[in-house]
């Protein structure tokens, strides 16, 4: 059972330092890909250089997640099998398609980085597949090159551009030409890969993967925003681990890191797909939860998160760490609330739970005052 907390309660020790850490991101490590050792392992490979056999299975496993993939579209066998020997070197996964109707369905299963498709095929021929690329939101944005006997100034190549191949090389195929094409999109592809990483390790905490304080205050943000346009009810929960400090100091960080894995985890599992599970910053997460039914949905969350936190933690020696969750609960009551102030408000009704130490969890009532 939780309490509820005013502002005329005011005193924890950390009641004003919310908005620094809302506005202040943490450095995030580098979670270790290597891709300019990737590039090398590629060049060495275009120019004839030794490939180790399990580097070659790792390129030409179409489920290898860093592989980029080439879908090949053709219904003659022979004009594959030219295309696989001329690409292979390039050392990226290879995937064979025979008609257009096998080339949609493996982009059901796969993400690709190029396709080459054959114009001339029975049944759907390339301009269909294509049309049917281009509207599915998942595939309309990678690119086609078509392969055909036709003239590239033939009214054949003009209609192919206007249902959405950006290239297109001729039969017979000429090595040269043929790979400078397709390395071209692979480098795009890598470089766009290479953005959305960046950008997700920018939002995202690199030890447990959850969204960071950043992204946190942006979807507050976006939230009250939607708050003034749709009045509903949301809740800001701000949860502290007790007794993580003693994990570090009596088993080292090593083994803190993974019990703040393990805890992240469950979590993960008891809060709501809708809502937002944030690390906040060392043993502190924080959870935006909107369109809440009442104030009893809010303390609802906060008991599960409290029997989440409570779980005993097994380290695999025998030992098990024991740890007890604070929470504090704060509301948007109006237009006018910032991500800063219900955050800490939050934080403030947290530190009033551990001082309690009784109860779960405290809620926020009132305002605060001052900075």
């Amino acid at each position: 059972m939780g309490v509820h907390v005013t502002g005329s309660d005011r005193g924890g020790p950390k009641g004003d330092r919310t908005q620094e850490m809302v506005l202040k991101p943490e450095g995030q490590q580098d979670k270790g890909r290597h891709s300019g050792r990737r590039r090398t392992e590629d060049d060495a490979v275009a120019h004839g250089g030794h490939v180790a056999p399990e580097l070659h299975q790792r390129w030409t496993n179409p489920s290898h997640p860093d592989v980029a993939k080439i879908l090949m579209v053709d219904d003659r066998p022979e004009d594959l099998a030219a295309l696989e020997a001329l690409l292979a070197p390039l050392g990226h996964g290879l995937v064979q398609a025979h008609s257009g109707e096998e080339a949609l369905g493996q982009l059901l299963r796969h993400e690709f980085a190029l396709i080459l498709l054959d114009v001339q095929m029975p049944g759907m021929d390339g301009f269909e597949t294509a049309a049917h690329i281009k509207q599915r939101a998942r595939t309309c944005h990678i690119p086609i090159i078509f392969v055909t006997a036709f003239d590239e100034d033939s009214q054949e190549a003009l209609r192919g551009y206007t249902v959405g191949a950006v290239d297109y090389v001729s039969k017979p195929f000429h090595p040269t030409v043929l790979r400078s094409k397709v390395s071209v999109f692979l480098d795009l592809h890598r470089l766009r890969r290479e953005a959305e990483e960046l950008a997700h390790r920018a939002l995202h905490d690199a030890l447990t993967e959850l969204p960071n304080r950043v992204l946190l205050a942006d979807r507050l943000e976006l939230a009250l925003a939607r708050l003034r346009r749709r009045p509903t009810r949301l809740a800001v929960t701000f949860i502290d681990l007790d007794g993580f400090k003693q994990v570090n100091d009596r088993w080292g960080h090593e083994i803190g890191d993974r019990v703040l894995k393990v805890v992240a985890e469950r979590l993960r599992r008891v809060v709501r797909p809708s809502d937002t599970l944030a690390r906040f910053g060392g043993d502190e997460f924080t959870v935006l939860s909107e369109d809440l039914a009442d104030e009893r949905a809010a303390t609802e969350i906060a008991d599960r998160l409290a029997r989440a936190v409570g779980e005993p933690v097994p380290l695999g020696n025998g030992s098990d760490v024991h740890l007890r969750a604070s929470i504090g609960v704060a509301f948007a009551t109006g237009p006018d609330d910032s991500p800063e102030t219900l955050i800490r408000e939050a934080d403030f009704a947290m530190y009033r739970a551990k001082r309690l130490a009784d109860v779960p969890w405290v809620v926020y009532e009132g305002r605060l005052h001052g900075p």
